[in-house]
This record gives structure tokens, C-alpha cells and sequence, in this order.
């Protein structure tokens, strides 16, 4: 458990001296250059976040001893990354915050509402983000409808062509059924006409027989 909790350690220091870069770059770049540095930033910020909270989770199965140790360092990195949020807020304030400095204590009030401008512009950014978010999701979805609707549809020719072929065997069937039918009416036909031959023979011979023993007698 220690040596993962190590390595959380390890990583976040990593992520921090990462923030910490960027946020030095933020002060120095402008436009487009600007936004793709807070872009890293606000990444590097959400992976620090889980980190620590996986730290948290593990720091829970410490022993009791060893559990106080690492609840204070946990405390001491929310703190620190919470610093270098204000410093990223600063960094976006970039040559104003400069300018407030310079022109005295007057500008407080307007620093504090840029600020609160900012903080509504961060917000505003992520329920943009959101929204994206949604709408790609909503888009994969409609695309997974129409796949599945593609998929339906050619499953729906698959059956009527299988249930056309049905039929036709149905009609090959019927007209083989009738053609058995009358194949063995004829069969039954022939063997009475050929039992009814038999017995005239019969009768033929018989008779026969009968008058060439009267003539002898």
C-alpha cells in the first residue's frame, strides 16, 4: 500500500511541476497560444484531482500508525494544488493584474471583479465543454441509430426474401401435391380397370370350362 501511495506521490509531483511550467507559460503568451496553455493546465488540474483522490482511498487502508502520516500530506498537496488554481487565475489575468499593481489600491475592486468575471467565464467554458460533450454523444447516438436502423432494414429484406422463397415453395409443393393426386387416381383407375379385366377372364375361362365338361360328359 505504501510503495502505490509512493507512487501517487511521485506522479503528482510530477503534475504539479508540470502546472507550475504552464502556468509561467500563460503569463507570457497571448491569443490562441494562450488558450492551448490553459487547455494543458485545466487537463494537468483534473488528473491531479483524481490522483489525489485515489491517494485518499488508499491512505484509508493504512494502518492506523502509518494512516495520520499520510492524511497530512494529502491535506498539505489539496492545499497546495488549491494555490496554484489562485495562480492560474492570476496567470489568466495576465498584463491587467500587472496594471492594477501599478496603478495602487484602487484597483482592488476592479481586480476582484474581473476575478468574478473569470470565474464566470471558467464556468461558462466548462458547461461549453459540456455541452460538446453532449452534443458528440448525442451525434455517436444518432449514428448508432441509423447503423442499427441500417441493420434492421436490411434484415427486414432478408426475411421478406426468405419468406418470398417460402411461398414459392408452398406453390411447388401444391403443384406437386396435385400432380401426385392425380397420379394416383390413376394408379387407383388402372387397378380397377385391370382387376375388372382379370375377373372377366375369369368368368371367360370359367364359362369356357364349364361347357367343354358338359360336352365330354
Amino acid at each position: 500500500m505504501a510503495s502505490l501511495i509512493e507512487s501517487y506521490e511521485q506522479q503528482y509531483s510530477t503534475l504539479t511541476a508540470d502546472i507550475t511550467s504552464f502556468i509561467g507559460k500563460i503569463s507570457n503568451s497571448h491569443g490562441g497560444e494562450k488558450q492551448g496553455h490553459i487547455r494543458h493546465v485545466e487537463k494537468f488540474f483534473d488528473e491531479a484531482t483524481e490522483l489525489l483522490e485515489q491517494m485518499e482511498l488508499e491512505v484509508k487502508e493504512q494502518p492506523s500508525r502509518e494512516r495520520q502520516k499520510y492524511q497530512t500530506r494529502v491535506v498539505s498537496y489539496k492545499s497546495e494544488l488549491s494555490k496554484l488554481q489562485t495562480d492560474m487565475k492570476r496567470a489568466k489575468l495576465g498584463l491587467d493584474s500587472c496594471r492594477d499593481e501599478l496603478l495602487g489600491d484602487d484597483t482592488h475592486d476592479s481586480e476582484d471583479q474581473r476575478t468574478r468575471l473569470l470565474d464566470n467565464s471558467e464556468r461558462l467554458e466548462r458547461s461549453s465543454r459540456k455541452l460538446e460533450h453532449g452534443q458528440r454523444i448525442a451525434l455517436e447516438t444518432e449514428a448508432i441509430g441509423a447503423q442499427i436502423m441500417d441493420d434492421l432494414n436490411s434484415q427486414r429484406h432478408s426475411i421478406q426474401r426468405s419468406r418470398n422463397r417460402l411461398e414459392e415453395m408452398n406453390t411447388t409443393l401444391g403443384k406437386s401435391s396435385r400432380v401426385l393426386s392425380g397420379m394416383m387416381k390413376r394408379i387407383i383407375q388402372n387397378r380397377i380397370l385391370l382387376l375388372g379385366i382379370g375377373v372377366f377372364i375369369l368368368v371367360v375361362v370359367g364359362v369356357a370350362i364349364y361347357f367343354m365338361v358338359k360336352k365330354h360328359s
